[in-house]
């Protein structure tokens, strides 16, 4: 008896492990640096966990990307001496850019949508260049079509993603909502202008006439750029690596799943397709200890305490705002946390705490947290969410102004509109405000509430999602055909210009008909007098 429970636990504990092995694949991830790296690694980590092999192309000029990894293989694809920065030329370099960009004395939607596409076009060259190396690779193109992957997992900011899924026939899920133009829903699903607001158009879903007309404008103005100046760059290489005559933007309507990390708690309500799966706030969860200085330091707020930070670049600010800020937050009664690493501030507060790094999700959880005081990317925006504390919103470039003014519209936010003049007064004001009134607090409460009220949570949805597009060989059944019908099909400009012809037709046979009777009246009227 004893020896027959021991062959059917070895059988189950045999067969567990045949199961695994027979559902693990093997992935190629092509990511993005910088935060994107950082969002993509979690699911990585999560699929890794789960079985699967992972491996990650990564050009060698990459700074936040791992170089090598004993979870996962690292494929390094040699990049030009011209393209290497250090990471403090490369964190030099975007603040200066972010700083441009936040303190531009142009305010008008036009001027920053302009000012958006030119920075488009400028890092199209640099994006163009790291395909061109990973194409004209011949020993890495080799191994990447005798490596027999199951799937591309790809952030859809870098091209070579989808010419890579389209080289080696291979199935294609994204990772995020951002491609190198425009947000991918533009592409892949029906989005009425009417009342879907386009990036940097600072407009809500309910729009007035003239807030309708900006919005057409500057989404014309993002496609026809796009079409005209980006575009046809990834389509050269196409045809040059690929032989092929379909464009990066078909391509991109091709991929099988697209994981977006939205959720409509946050996100304006708007067409959506069964491809596309919403994992908003997938990198949220319950929070690890802190380490013992910040514990101390938040268990010792018990009036409250202000998060400050500004993301994973901006550890610092131009000296006088900061001193701004400095000052604002110094006359709180509540502690606050900051993550600064810039030159010592003469109006610092007793009540501040400056730190190089901040573990984001586990001081927003603490029960003393009271606000946050942020930059308003997707990270700290879910993860305010997630555990409910309201949000004093601070943009800096991107997406950021979007996603605190839909806070904002959910009464969970105060939007700073702009740093430029920005005083202590105001800083102070605002997050005073949104610690005083409670209303404020109840809506993020209620949002938190909607956020974690899921059937599956995110990070499970995303890898539920990838091994069922590798199970299944992709996911072609969740594909619309309208994203490949031509656009006077897609538009119906031949039903439309067939039915007019035909009215028009009508209308022409039957002037002629009155014609002809009224001949045959007038005739027979005349005819009729003669007699």
């Amino acid at each position: 008896m004893e020896l027959r429970k021991y062959v059917i636990w070895i059988s189950a504990l045999l067969g567990c492990t045949f199961l695994t092995s027979a559902k693990s694949g093997k992935i190629l991830v092509v990511p993005v640096d910088g935060s994107h790296w950082i969002n993509i690694k979690i699911l990585m980590i999560e699929l890794i966990q789960r079985g699967h092999e992972l491996t990650v192309l990564r050009p060698s000029n990459s700074l936040y990307i791992d170089e090598t990894s004993n979870d996962f293989q690292v494929l390094n694809i040699p990049m030009s001496e011209k393209m290497v920065l250090t990471r403090e030329e490369f964190e030099k370099y975007s603040l200066e850019w972010i700083f441009a960009n936040a303190f531009s004395k142009e305010t008008s939607t036009f001027s920053l949508a302009w000012n958006f596409i030119q920075s488009i076009h400028m890092g199209t060259q640099a994006a163009s260049i790291a395909v061109s190396a990973i194409f004209e690779n011949k020993d890495k193109m080799d191994y990447l079509r005798n490596a027999k992957f199951d799937l591309i997992l790809a952030d859809p900011y870098n091209a070579a993603g989808a010419m890579l899924a389209y080289h080696l026939k291979l199935p294609l899920v994204f990772f995020g909502r951002w491609m190198p133009t425009e947000d991918i829903h533009f592409a892949i699903a029906p989005s009425p202008l009417s009342y879907v607001p386009v990036i940097n158009s600072r407009l809500t879903d309910r729009m007035v006439f003239s807030e309708r007309v900006t919005n057409f404008l500057l989404f014309s103005m993002y496609y026809v750029s796009s079409h005209l100046f980006v575009y046809p760059v990834y389509d050269n290489l196409c045809y040059r690596y690929l032989k092929s005559d379909i464009g990066l933007f078909e391509m991109y309507k091709q991929a099988d799943i697209y994981l977006m990390k939205i959720d409509y708690v946050l996100e304006f309500p708007r067409p959506m397709m069964p491809s596309a799966v919403y994992i908003g706030g997938f990198q949220c969860k319950p929070p690890k200890s802190l380490p013992q200085d910040i514990k101390e330091f938040m268990d010792s707020g018990t009036e409250g305490v202000v998060v400050f930070s500004l993301g994973t670049i901006v550890k610092t600010l131009p000296f006088n705002i900061a001193n701004e800020f400095a000052a604002g937050l110094a006359r709180l009664s509540e502690k606050v946390i900051w993550r600064y690493a810039g030159e010592k501030l003469d109006t610092l507060g007793n009540n501040t705490m400056v730190v190089d790094w901040i573990p984001q999700n586990d001081v927003l959880s603490h029960p003393n947290t009271k606000a946050f005081l942020a930059h308003g990317g997707e990270n700290g925006i879910y993860e305010a969410i997630y555990h409910g504390v309201p949000v004093v919103g601070v943009p800096l470039f991107g997406d950021q102004y979007e996603n605190i003014m839909r806070l904002k519209t959910r009464g969970a936010a105060i939007l700073l509109d702009s740093l430029m003049g920005v005083t202590s007064q105001d800083i102070f004001h605002a997050v005073r405000l949104i610690i005083d009134d409670p209303s404020y607090r109840a809506a993020m409460k209620r949002l938190s509430r909607l956020h974690r009220d899921t059937p599956i949570a995110p990070l499970d949805a995303a890898v539920f999602w990838t091994e069922f597009t590798m199970r299944h060989g992709g996911a072609s059944h969740l594909q619309s055909v309208g994203n490949f019908l031509p656009w006077y099909q897609y538009y119906l400009l031949d039903v439309i210009g067939f039915l007019a012809f035909i009215s028009i037709l009508c209308i022409y046979l039957a002037l002629k008909f009155l014609k002809v009777i009224s001949r045959i009246c007038c005739s027979i009227k005349r005819k009729n007098k003669k007699d």
